[in-house]
This record gives structure tokens, sequence and C-alpha cells, in this order.
């Protein structure tokens, strides 16, 4: 089987966890025999494509750079390497982050356009780093916008733009871009990631007949909250009603693609994401030199992750239980007032800010974490709990989260009660005890949270709709 899939990110530049999702998820499925064409925005390069064939689609010779060597001695890259022939990547020129507001992207292509006279002067460079950092703390997939910039040709001999002056007119551009270098090609489904890509999704499926499965990693309202943008919320809704089927991360967003865009129940299969197994480095846990307790906040510092209740929560906290860090690591536009709030309370000796964090830096925070905390405020799944718990960290995440429907082992409290929340982390913190408990059932369910049992039902979406 032939699977054209449609995605916004692949490790290791990655805003969230559909990049996480999309790696696993292919990797999974090309053990059962299912070649992917998987197509991304390219925008920075050097992504961990280790287990696939790397197509370059701005290349017209259409080089093939093989990187299936990945130094790593787990499950997962044994699966990559084994099943490298079995998955091609397209990668395409665009100025787009899957987390950028409409507002975003004016104001990042509206600093780019102040000086066209050339891609590598310092005056771009400057302000290009300016407005990053205001918009998205100096991080965009762990990479800055002056960087992508610097590497791609965004700016043609003719002083023309080669993006769209909206995110929209950028969309209907990849769109052209997907239709363009995918026709012709040979495939059976196609299934495509959250509202970007949907416009090319739907058109291929017009064009060649084949079915269309979109996947929903998060709605606009998930990320948006009452200030949804009603243009997203538009081809969110295009895209599901013209799907033959739909894949929802859980449960809970099911019952929101149901509520908030009157899509029928039959319609939808729920897949649930999954994590490959880790081992907590006792290395960091030796190493470790922080006070004894250590309570972790890792994800984007966003309104959607609820940040702001977890420095709410600490305050309550720390007054208890003194000999206790805080770190609330990731960059997002929240990030800055988060700081200041921290220093209004008085909590500066008790938190830390390291920012965005991946490889080595990532394993060592999640290995000497001594709980890690989710309060989001609409999760639609939280791959980041099922991490955790591979990082053996036990876990208390919010009842609005689709995580939440997998682990019983870990303590929930809706985001907005702070109190209880608190409650739960001094317990937790006080009682070693409390914490083996949670930790050993969760363990036992992620068992079962694998992606290959992810693949399986995507392959029963798959054949259904075939």
């Amino acid at each position: 089987m032939n699977v054209l899939m449609l995605g916004w990110e692949y490790p290791p530049h990655i805003a969230g966890g559909l990049g996480t999702a999309c790696k696993g998820l292919t990797t999974a499925l090309s053990e059962h025999n299912i070649t992917i064409h998987f197509v991304v925005p390219h925008l920075f390069g050097g992504e961990d494509a280790t287990h696939m064939l790397l197509t370059d689609a701005r290349d017209s010779t259409r080089q093939i750079v093989n990187q299936n060597k990945t130094g790593r001695g787990d499950a997962a890259a044994a699966a990559e390497t084994a099943h490298s022939s079995m998955i091609t990547r397209e990668q395409v020129a665009a100025l787009l982050h899957p987390y950028w507001t409409p507002s975003d992207f004016k104001s990042a292509v509206s600093t780019i356009l102040t000086d066209r006279a050339s891609k590598r002067s310092a005056k771009i460079v400057k302000q290009i780093d300016e407005v990053t950092k205001a918009l998205l703390d100096g991080e965009v997939y762990g990479v800055d916008v002056a960087t992508a910039v610097l590497e791609y040709d965004w700016f043609p001999k003719n002083g023309g733009p080669h993006y769209g002056s909206t995110i929209f007119e950028e969309v209907e551009r990849f769109t052209a871009h997907v239709v363009n270098l995918t026709s012709g090609r040979p495939f059976d489904v196609i299934h495509a990631h959250d509202w970007m890509t949907f416009p090319a999704g739907v058109a291929l499926a017009q064009i060649t007949g084949k079915p269309l499965v979109v996947h929903i990693h998060s709605l606009e309202h998930d990320r948006s909250g009452y200030s949804i943008n009603e243009q997203i919320n538009q081809i969110e809704r295009f895209g599901l009603e013209a799907a033959n089927k739909i894949i929802a991360v859980s449960y809970y967003t099911a019952r929101s693609i149901q509520r908030y865009h009157s899509i029928p129940a039959e319609k939808i299969a729920v897949v649930h994401n999954g994590v490959y197994p880790c081992q907590a480095v006792q290395g960091y846990k030796l190493k470790k030199t922080w006070p004894r307790n250590v309570v972790l906040f890792l994800g984007r510092v966003t309104q959607q992750k609820g940040p702001d209740f977890f420095v709410e929560v600490a305050a309550r906290v720390i007054p208890l239980v003194p000999d206790v860090l805080f770190v609330l690591a990731g960059s997002g536009d929240m990030l800055p007032g988060l700081i200041e709030r921290v220093q209004v309370l008085g909590l500066d000796d008790n938190f830390l800010f390291p920012g965005f964090l991946k490889g080595e830096e990532l394993e060592e925070m999640f290995s000497i974490a001594d709980l890690y905390v989710m309060p989001s405020t609409s999760e639609p799944f939280g791959i980041a709990a099922l991490e955790a718990v591979s990082f053996d960290t036990p876990v208390i995440v919010s009842r609005q989260s689709g995580v939440s429907e997998v682990l019983s082992g870990a303590l929930k409290a809706d985001f907005w009660d702070v109190d209880r929340m608190a409650d739960l982390i001094v317990n937790s913190l006080l009682h070693e005890e409390l914490r083996t408990e949670m930790l050993v059932q969760a363990k036992e369910e992620i068992k079962l949270l694998h992606w290959d049992a992810s693949a399986r039902k995507t392959l029963e979406v798959y054949r259904e709709v075939l």
C-alpha cells in the first residue's frame, strides 16, 4: 500500500507533539509493508530523517540522500534502519510554522521585506532575530528564523517574495507545490495532518479520486480557546467534511470534533499516540545537584498549555515544600510575562527557565525530575506525559487532556483548580511511596501505548477507506 502523507514538522525541528507523532507513526507503519511518501515544508533542513530516504523538492534533479545511520541502539532506531527504504520525504520551501497565528506570520514577513537587497544583509539578520525573539522567544522548531532565511533563497533576483503575504496565501502556495510535485505519483491513500495540510489533501483527493484521511492533533479551539481565528476554523471544517475518515488522537478530541464541527461520530476513529521505550539516564540522577524535589513543566509556553496555572500552583506549593525547584521549560509568547509574574511573587529562587530543550538536555531534564506536571487548558493528547513516564517520572495531568484517558496511573485535576493541583504535588513530593505507586502503574500502561498499536489502528482506517 502506498500512502501520501502531508505533515508540518519533523524531528528535531519540532514545536509540538505533531512532529514526534509523525515520526513514531511512520516508523511503525513502515514495518507493515506500507510505503510512505511524506511531504513536509522545508524551512530549516537537518531533520532527523534517519529512517527515510530524503528528497529535496526544490532540487530539479531530485537527488536522493540516504540518512540511515542512526548511531543509536534503541528499538526505534533499529526499526528505522530496517525499513528505511519504505519511506521517502519531500521538502517544500515554505515560510510556515504550525503554531503561528495570522498576525505572527504578518509580522515575520513584514520584517523580512524591510530589505530585499541581500539575503545576507546584516540588517535583515538583526531585524529577523528581533522579531523572532518577540514572537517565539528566539526559537522556532529550535532554530531561529534568521538561520532559515539565510539558508534558503527567500529573496529571488527579480525582487519578488517566495512566500505569500498572509499565512493563508502561504498555505495556498504550499497546496500548489504539493499538487505539482505529486502529480502522476502512485499512491492509494492521502493522509493529511492538521489544518495547514487540509487544502492540499482535499485538492489531491478531488484530482485523483483517492480517499482522504485527515488526522487531528489539535483544533483551533484547543490552540486559541475563545479567541479562535474563524478562517482557520473554516479550513478545519472544510477538511473534516471532505475527508473519507478522520483520525482523532483521543476521545476527548473526537468529542471536540463533533461539538465544534458537527461531524458524525461514525466518521471518526480514535488512534491514541504512542511512545518508544526510553530509560532514565542514571548518570544524570547521580550528578543531580539541584534540590531533592524537581517539578517539571515542558512544552510550548502558550495559553493552551496552561503555564500560567503552573506558576500559580507553584506559589501554593513552595511555602509547604521549600526544598523544591519548579522548572518551566519551553518557549512561547507567554514566557516574558511569566518570568515577570514569578518575580512579583518572589519565587525567583525556586524557579528555572531553561528555554527550549532537545536532545541530551531534554533527556537530562526528564531523568532528574521528580514530577512532570501538565496543566493544559485543552490538550488533544499530551505525548510529553508518556515520555515523562518512560523516563521514570510520575505525572500529574489536567482532566482536559486526551492522555488522561490512557494513564490511570497519573494524578488528575481540572486545569483551573490550582488548589487541588497544588495538593496533589505536595502529597506526591512528601510521600515517595505515592510517587512509586503512580509510576509503577503508569509504566505498565505505557507498555500498551506503543507506536505499533497506533500503526495497526491506522491501517484499519486505511483499509476501511479503500
